[in-house]
Parts: structure tokens; sequence; C-alpha cells
């Protein structure tokens, strides 16, 4: 008796679908689409999640897309922190790239117009829904995955990549896995990774979570030499607009599972 009841309300359910269908029209995929991305960053910032946007309706990173430059965002010195990176790599197409905590993708959908295949790991649920759908939107070669960086997930990833980003994330993952569980994810990805651009915060006053490894540019520099040793590092760009952030790159060529 219950599965003719389930089978009769199932039938009602498709004739009230095809009812509403009539009535309502249906926008184009596109606009569809952009209405979701611009109706997710008004959420962001209602609730706050670590390492993401701490201000209603702010994304982290500008969308680099035209059509949401009306979107207000925290970082404003994003351009000349990638074209640090850039005067330093040159992206051929097809080049693997892993932007750790891409939040919007700025990073990630600049690197796929010259040729990158990304993979953009995003935690946050509705940062993560805009750029998987800004991805849609415009059939880039950014692969969004919804999960944090941990050693649990280092499973996931592929076993080489060109660069890899770990801006203004890492003193989450020291945050969320403690000391020794980011030093294992640090060194591992060093091993998979040709080149690491690295930032986190170096002034005692900066960043929601404070830790005394990213204290001063000294101690970040120490931090890093003393994970990975075989590794030649030297600092690029200084983001004077967000409290003298530097990013680092870190050259991994010569790292391997035996250096540690």
């Amino acid at each position: 008796m219950n599965r003719w009841i389930q089978r009769a309300v199932l039938r009602l359910k498709r004739i009230e679908t095809r009812f509403f269908r009539l009535l309502v029209r249906r926008a184009p995929a596109e606009k569809m689409l952009r209405t979701r991305i611009l109706k997710q960053a008004r959420r962001l910032g209602r609730f706050y999640f670590d390492g993401n946007s701490d201000i209603v309706g702010f994304t982290y990173h500008p969308i680099p897309f035209d059509g949401f430059e009306h979107v207000p965002h925290h970082r404003g010195s994003c351009e000349k922190r990638l074209n640090a990176i850039l005067n330093q790599i040159t992206i051929s197409p097809g080049d693997w790239v892993l932007d750790l905590g891409a939040n919007v993708g700025f990073y990630a959908f600049s690197l796929a117009r010259l040729g990158a295949i990304v993979e953009a790991y995003e935690s946050n649920c509705d940062t993560f829904e805009i750029g998987a759908s800004l991805s849609n939107l415009y059939k880039c070669d950014v692969i969004y995955v919804n999960k944090p960086i941990s050693v649990a997930n280092l499973k996931y990833l592929r076993p080489h990549y060109k660069i890899i980003l770990l801006l203004s994330i890492f003193h989450w993952i020291v945050k969320q896995e403690g000391r020794q569980g980011a030093i294992a994810i640090l060194r591992d990805l060093a091993v998979r990774g040709d080149f690491i651009f690295f930032e986190v915060p170096s002034n005692p006053d900066d960043a929601m979570y404070k830790h005394p490894l990213f204290s001063s540019l000294d101690s970040v520099k120490t931090f890093i030499t003393s994970t990975l040793p075989d590794a030649e590092i030297k600092s690029l760009e200084i983001d004077s607009d967000w409290m003298d952030r530097v990013i680092w790159q870190i050259d991994c060529r010569q790292v391997s599972i035996d250096s540690f």
C-alpha cells in the first residue's frame, strides 16, 4: 500500500513541476550563473570562517572577470603580486598549478588564461561556489575542490605541479593542523612542486590568527629554511598595503623525499 501511495505522490509532484515550468520562464544559463555568483558574494562575511571574508558582502580577492568589478574585496594589490610571480616563472600551456586557499580564483583564473591547468582548493562553501560557478560560466581550465588542505587530504593531490600557491593560507594550516602537521604538509608539497610561492603574516600585529612563527621576516625565513633545508628561497613582492606581507619564492627542484 505504501508503495502505491509513494507512486501517486510522485506523479502529483511531476504534474506540479510541469505546471510550475509553464508558469516560470527560465532565464538563460549565463544570466542564472551570474545571478548566483552575485548572490553568493553578498552572503560572504555573514558568518566568520578562518581565512575568509570578515566583512559582509566582501570577497577576499577581486573577481577577475568583466562585470564583477563592483563586488568589494579586501586585497587591492593582487595584480602586483601576480606580476611578481610571473616575472620569475613562465607558464606554458598544460602546466599544472595547485592553488591552495584559492578563494574566488584571482590567481587560478589569471594563470589559466596563460595556459595552465589549475587545481583550486577552497574550503569555504560559499566562496567555493563562486569560484566553481565562474569556472563553469567562463569554461576555464580551473578545477575547484571544496576541501581544506590537510595531512589527510594530501592523498588527493597530483604527483607533480610546476607551481604551488600558498598565499596567505599557511598560517591557517598551522592553526588547523598544528605545527608538525603543517611542516609535514609543506614538505610533501615541496616534493610535488617545482616552485612554491609562499606568503604569510610577518608582523605581530597582522592576521586574525597570530603565531610566533609569523611574527617577523626573520622568523618566517628561519621556518622555511629549517623545514626545507635543500630549497632555495628569495623574497619577491612586498605588499605595503597589507602589513608588508612578503611573497617568498621557494625553489624546490633540489628537494626530494630523502631530504627530511
